[in-house]
C-alpha cells in the first residue's frame, strides 16, 4: 500500500486514512478521520495489498467504534 491517504466506508460512512510522515524515532501511521475530525492512529503495516490494508481498517474500525 503505497497510497499517501485512502477512504474506507464502514457501516454506511466514510472514514480517511492519512499516513502520517515516517519519523525514524517513531512507528508509522496512519491519521483517521470521519467527518473531519480525528479519532486515532492505526500503525502502518508493510508489504500489504490494498485490500489486505481495507480489511485491516475495517477491522481497527470495528474495534474502536463496534
Amino acid at each position: 500500500m503505497h497510497q499517501r491517504s485512502s477512504v474506507v466506508t464502514w457501516r454506511g460512512e466514510p472514514f480517511c486514512f492519512e499516513r502520517l510522515e515516517d519519523r525514524r524515532d517513531l512507528v508509522p501511521v496512519w491519521a483517521v478521520s470521519r467527518r473531519r475530525e480525528f479519532i486515532g492512529t492505526m500503525p502502518c503495516a508493510d508489504g500489504e495489498t490494498t485490500k489486505e490494508f481495507e480489511v485491516r481498517c475495517v477491522g481497527w474500525l470495528a474495534t474502536l467504534l463496534g
